[in-house]
């Protein structure tokens, strides 16, 4: 019986591992949003194969292999859902930040495994360092799933139907994961103190290995969407619903109130929607659809606002209106004229004079 449960979880662990990998090295080279799905497999492989090492060596002289790899899939998760809702596919910028715990946590369960001969002086001080630990990686992870959930919500306008759906059902297998993983931390820590035996931990790891299983069988369904790059790029038609659209809206007003990303002289669609964390399409598409503009006129617009506002502000009368233009992100005479007259009905001097 456990031969078979031990064979389940190896082979999970092994076609996990493999996919992971490939994943990993062609989203490196091509800067794509799967390498982080590539993490994640490769995460919950490591977990699997941990167990299957200690399972073998009953002794547990690899005991030191209880690296922590959910502060590595918790991050990732997340990462893959705010990267894959760019739906320009401009090239990853890898976010090395998040894994800090990762690694920084992990260095101490090798250093303490290296440094400490005596094995009755490392089990005891490692039990300890687990106990801490698995406090911090139930609200880490608690606090990137709800992360993940939250932008699949706010970007489902952003995302192809095919990974919003994706992203649903990864949500709900991790969802589910965490909630069995939550009960297993809560009995070691209070009925077992750490003592519970391996075979008690098999439905979780046969459970790991299903959601393996599910997301190997995703990666090779959905090949072609996931690393068809350019058909994202060739996308000419683009619509929000209404309910998206309002949404997308508010939240553009209210980062133009707050931030005034307008007094950038370079701002473009794609840097506005970046800062926003939106697809540029739906960017583009909620201000020529809710506010009937284009994009150049909607941020020109911003800065009239922000130029007759120093008008109207005494500490301004010093400075010179090509001053106060360029300070408000014009960057040539004649389009702040232009634009300023369109706006008002008066040119700039006519209207610092009323």
């Amino acid at each position: 019986m456990y031969g078979i449960i031990n064979f389940v979880i190896s082979f999970g662990a092994m076609q996990g591992f493999i996919i992971g990998v490939y994943l990993l090295i062609r989203g490196f080279k091509l800067k794509q949003d799967f390498f982080y799905l590539g993490l994640i497999l490769i995460g919950f492989a490591a977990l699997l194969g941990r167990a299957v090492l200690i399972g073998i060596y009953e002794n547990q002289p690899l005991f030191f292999n209880n690296l922590n790899f959910f502060l590595l899939i918790s991050p990732a998760l997340y990462l893959y859902a705010k990267e894959s809702s760019r739906g320009t596919k401009n090239p990853l910028n890898f976010n090395s930040i998040h894994f800090l715990p990762f690694l920084i946590i992990n260095l101490v369960f090798i250093a303490y495994y290296f440094s400490l001969k005596n094995p009755i002086d490392y089990i005891t001080y490692l039990t300890n360092i687990i106990k801490v630990n698995d406090r911090f990686s139930i609200v880490y992870f608690s606090i990137y799933l709800y992360l993940t959930y939250k932008i699949v919500r706010q970007h489902k306008s952003s995302y192809r139907k095919e990974l919003y759906e994706l992203l649903n059902r990864l949500m709900y297998n991790f969802f589910g994961f965490y909630i069995i993983w939550l009960i297993y931390v809560l009995a070691e820590l209070i009925y077992f103190n750490y003592t519970m035996e391996l075979v008690y931990y098999y439905p979780i790891m046969l459970i790991l290995a299903v959601i393996l299983y599910y997301m190997s069988l995703q990666v090779i369904l959905n090949y072609r969407f996931l690393f068809d790059i350019k058909a994202v790029r060739k996308r000419k038609n683009f619509t929000l619903e209404e309910v998206d659209g309002k949404n997308l809206l508010n939240q553009l007003t209210l980062f133009m109130t707050e931030e005034k990303p307008f007094l950038d002289g370079n701002i473009s669609l794609i840097s506005l929607a970046s800062s926003l964390g939106v697809n540029p399409k739906a960017l583009s598409f909620v201000i020529n659809e809710h506010i009937d503009k284009n994009f150049n006129n909607y941020i020109n617009d911003w800065r009239i606002k922000e130029v007759k506002k120093r008008l109207n502000d005494k500490q301004y009368d010093q400075f010179k209106m090509l001053t106060i233009a360029f300070d408000c992100g014009f960057n040539s005479k004649s389009t702040f004229n232009l634009a300023f007259k369109k706006a008002t009905g008066l040119s700039p001097s006519e209207y610092r004079k009323l």
